[in-house]
């Protein structure tokens, strides 16, 4: 399995603002998706203040976290799904 980082940096890529009730849509959405992928695990998203920040995967590869964000955003992210590798 795969660490994969969503990345959330730039003005365009950065997270909205969203009601609790908006967040707790989406996160039911990739939960229930999640169902058809029992290889993948979703373990947060990790933001600032400004909504700059990470979405962190557990997955075979970054291809499959860009297709289950497609099926329940209806696009993949914007600044990228990238594997990654621990260094330290």
């Amino acid at each position: 399995m795969a660490k994969i980082i969503v990345f959330h940096y730039t003005d365009k890529g950065k997270l909205p603002k969203l009601s609790d009730k908006e967040r707790q849509e989406i996160v039911n959405k990739i939960y229930e998706e999640l169902k058809n992928y029992p290889d993948v695990k979703f373990n947060g998203t990790f933001v600032n203040r400004a909504g700059k920040g990470i979405c962190e995967w557990d997955a075979p590869n970054a291809k499959v976290v860009n297709e289950i964000i497609k099926k329940v955003l209806g696009e993949p992210p914007v600044d990228g799904a990238y594997l990654v590798n621990r260094v330290l």
